[in-house]
């Protein structure tokens, strides 16, 4: 079991954890992301996927959390996260933020444990 401290620089404490994304051609880059069970996706700054060569791979419509509307390109990665790697993951290229948001399109595919009261995070293998 890997255990992953909340980070505490959050007002209320974020429960975070280590991601690895790996493009076809094999760079790689490690992030460290905010686990967010209301996003729909996960968002990656597009800097962080220009930077390993992540093929983008189409357009479509993302409606942010206060309603409005905007176009963003999926790019296809690996994602390694937890002991888990997940090929074959379309994240979206976030041009406005600069935070990487690990959301439930990767979530509900492991498992983990957030203990908010000791402030953890457990990633069951």
């Amino acid at each position: 079991m890997t255990v992953t401290p909340y980070n505490t620089t959050y007002d209320p404490l974020v429960p975070v954890c280590d991601i690895t994304l790996e493009s076809a051609e094999g760079a790689r880059v490690t992030l460290v992301a905010l686990i967010d069970t209301g996003a729909d996706a996960t968002l990656i700054p597009v800097p962080h996927l220009r930077a390993i060569g992540a093929r983008r791979v189409f357009e479509m419509g993302l409606r942010r959390q206060w309603g409005e509307r905007r176009m963003v390109y999926l790019y296809l990665v690996d994602v390694h996260v937890g002991g888990v790697t997940l090929p074959g993951v379309y994240v979206v290229g976030d041009e406005m933020g600069d935070e990487v948001i690990l959301g439930r399109d990767v979530l509900n595919r492991l498992r983990i444990t957030l203990d908010g009261p000791a402030l953890l995070t457990r990633w069951l293998e």
